[in-house]
């Protein structure tokens, strides 16, 4: 079969080791300086703006714009002082902790903790929200001024007074050492599983390809006719919407994605639901790096959902709410890859615990590695126990936490995994999370409400995973590699970047909201916090118990994706691949199906006819559509943010 990683072992760079100091001091140095206004960008447009949402797809747009100005500026410099250039591991440093900073302050992380720490206090008092709720709630997680949240919610103010200051201080402080635990432990679990995904299992990588190729010291990239011609198909597309956007009278070229659903008014076909149909370039390039059988299965499996609901809506069955369940299938699916892929690291456990007892006489090295394995697997038990006490300290039953702990870092690994096979354009999978999970199969009503509450404050950073950064430092160990780079360097700058990011989103996220408003002049300020505690009301005042339909649904998708798992190992051909089906049922599945499609088909119909050359040649067309979507669109961003106009979103809601 041929992947992405058949053409990259043709274009690997090759760096000297003679840098790494200046690496250590200039370019952490530069991306940290970078992140301030990165940060402040990223919430502007996906928060305080309408789009566009470049951290809700899995090849960042606006880190692949700061490449491109690095670039630039590297060239500048070039000529003036070629000793001053940065070299290729140095540039893809900066773009890695460009990554993680990015995705701390993204559309489903951080955001979305300063919306649950802010909510209950002000909407208790405004009578939204009943007493109860702020009374499960423990005071150090939220803020409990109302005279500093009032500002926060109309605008028209500052975050730089000492009393809103002094409001934010403790809670911010309380989560940023959680979200300290977090990052640290899913580095430690990307330390673990670099050597058997990366040297063993040889995994593919696709979504560092163009970052590489970006950077590559003989520049062939941008000295390729088809690169440039992906570029201006997909830059000029891009250029002349946004200025359709400003002046109507300038005709535009429909990419974005629109509702096919409008035209299906009889029943049963009415009850597919949203079925929006777009072209997006850069998803047509991403999806070109994809394996074709992935790819087929992603479409396929998408309207196979959408089959479930008109057959649901034929036979009369979808008199009982939400079903067939899409979600929880969906949930299945990833329980059972995961249990797979723990299933199948038997032997890198077994290879582990050897090394923990006698270092000497196992095949695994510490050398080299971006943590000694005792140190990542001490750090990694360290990181698990002190989330889970930080669970069981605010309310929640132990195991109740160790649990809900363990269940997100799996869902964390099957991401990282996908990500790193495959390279999926997306993978959002809405309310999968420890919450959504435990009290939708389990049932809410054997917890008491301080549990419900803590339980809730899952949902910040499991409301969905499309910003989620732990694929981000095993794509960074994976750039460190091709370039020579030392693990350890990448691996430490990012730790850093992580916390960092955390905490310039927490700054860029309040700065804003005391300016325009959370609940005023923000698009996206408060939906998410309210969605957050409604449940928790909800669960408070009419506690439900286990839902059966839900619970069997995620037995389906389980036994679905194993049953697809036995196939794909029975038959070398066989078609359908169970991420296809675990990941094609998530909401933004519905924006990027058809240039999937479309791209698999072309894809197809190059492999077949043409092999591993043809599609070798036709490579940096696709990758020109993804670079030219991003530094036009993202470019429209930027333009939008620096004069404080409306500007044109590629990539919207």
């Amino acid at each position: 079969m041929l992947t992405a990683g058949s053409a990259r072992q043709a274009t690997a760079i090759e760096v000297p080791q003679t840098r790494s100091l200046l690496m250590r001091v200039r370019a952490p140095l530069l991306a940290t300086l970078l992140a301030v206004p990165n940060a402040y960008w990223i919430i502007q447009i996906e928060k305080v703006r309408d789009g566009p949402y470049p951290t809700s797809i899995s090849l960042l747009m606006n880190v692949l714009l700061w490449l491109v100005l690095l670039l630039v500026a590297n060239a500048l410099v070039g000529r003036a002082r070629p000793a001053w250039q940065f070299s290729p591991a140095e540039l893809l440093l900066i773009y890695s902790m460009l990554c993680v900073t990015s995705a701390m302050a993204g559309h489903d992380f951080t955001p979305v903790l300063v919306q649950l720490i802010a909510h209950p206090a002000y909407y208790v008092r405004e009578g939204v929200l009943p007493q109860t709720v702020l009374e499960a709630v423990p005071s150090p997680l939220v803020v409990q001024s109302y005279d500093a949240l009032r500002p926060y919610f109309v605008g028209n103010s500052t975050l730089y007074r000492w009393e809103h200051i002094t409001a934010w201080l403790v809670p911010a402080a309380v989560w940023m050492g959680f979200i300290a635990l977090l990052w640290w432990t899913m580095l430690c679990l990307v330390s673990l599983v670099r050597r058997q995904w990366m040297d063993a299992e040889r995994l593919a990588f696709p979504l560092v390809e163009l970052p590489l190729q970006m950077v590559e010291p003989s520049g062939t990239l941008w000295r390729t006719r088809l690169f440039w011609g992906g570029f201006a198909i997909a830059g000029g597309i891009n250029l002349l919407n946004g200025l359709h956007y400003w002046f109507p009278t300038i005709p535009e070229i429909a990419v974005r994605h629109q509702d096919m659903a409008v035209y299906l008014t009889d029943h049963p076909w009415n009850a597919v639901g949203w079925l929006p149909i777009s072209f997006y370039p850069f998803v047509i390039g991403i999806a070109y790096l994809m394996p074709t059988d992935l790819a087929f299965s992603i479409w396929f499996f998408y309207l196979f959902w959408k089959a479930q609901l008109v057959v649901t809506a034929w036979l009369g069955w979808d008199i009982t709410p939400e079903f067939p369940y899409i979600r929880e299938q969906g949930i299945g699916a990833y329980l059972g890859i995961g249990l797979f892929l723990l299933l199948g690291s038997r032997g890198l456990v077994q290879q582990i615990w050897r090394h923990l007892r006698n270092p000497e006489q196992s095949e695994l090295r510490d050398a080299g590695e971006a943590l000694p394995y005792r140190t990542a697997v001490y750090g990694l038990l360290l990181g698990l126990v002190g989330m889970m006490g930080f669970f069981w300290g605010f309310g929640l039953r132990w195991y109740v936490a160790l649990g809900a702990v363990a269940l997100y870092l799996l869902m964390a690994l099957v991401i990282t995994r996908i990500r790193a096979e495959f390279g999926s354009p997306v993978h959002d999978q809405h309310f999968s999370g420890p919450d959504h999970v435990f009290t939708r199969l389990t049932g809410s009503v054997g917890y008491a409400p301080r549990e419900l509450a803590v339980l809730n404050f899952f949902y910040w950073f499991n409301r969905a995973y499309r910003s989620h950064p732990m694929p981000f430092a095993l794509e960074g160990l994976k750039l460190a590699q091709r370039v020579g780079a030392s693990f350890r360097t990448f691996w430490l700058w990012m730790l850093w970047a992580g916390l960092w990011g955390a905490l310039l989103a927490f700054w860029a996220y309040l700065h804003n909201a005391y300016r325009y408003g959370a609940g005023a002049e923000f698009f996206q300020g408060q939906l998410f916090g309210m969605e957050a505690y409604n449940r928790l009301n909800n669960w408070l005042s009419l506690p439900q118990e286990a839902h059966r339909g839900a619970l069997g649904a995620t037995g389906v998708g389980f036994g679905i994706a194993w049953g697809l798992m036995w196939l794909r190992s029975r038959f070398m051909n066989f078609p359908f691949h169970p991420i296809g089906f675990a990941i094609s049922g998530s909401w933004a599945m519905n924006l990027v199906w058809l240039p999937i499609a479309i791209a698999w088909l072309i894809k197809l119909v190059v492999v077949r006819y043409g092999g591993l050359p043809l599609y070798r040649r036709l490579l940096p067309f696709f990758l020109g559509l993804i670079l030219g979507e991003a530094v036009v669109g993202m470019g429209w961003s930027l333009i939008g943010v620096a004069f404080d106009i409306p500007a044109y979103s590629f990539w919207g809601q």
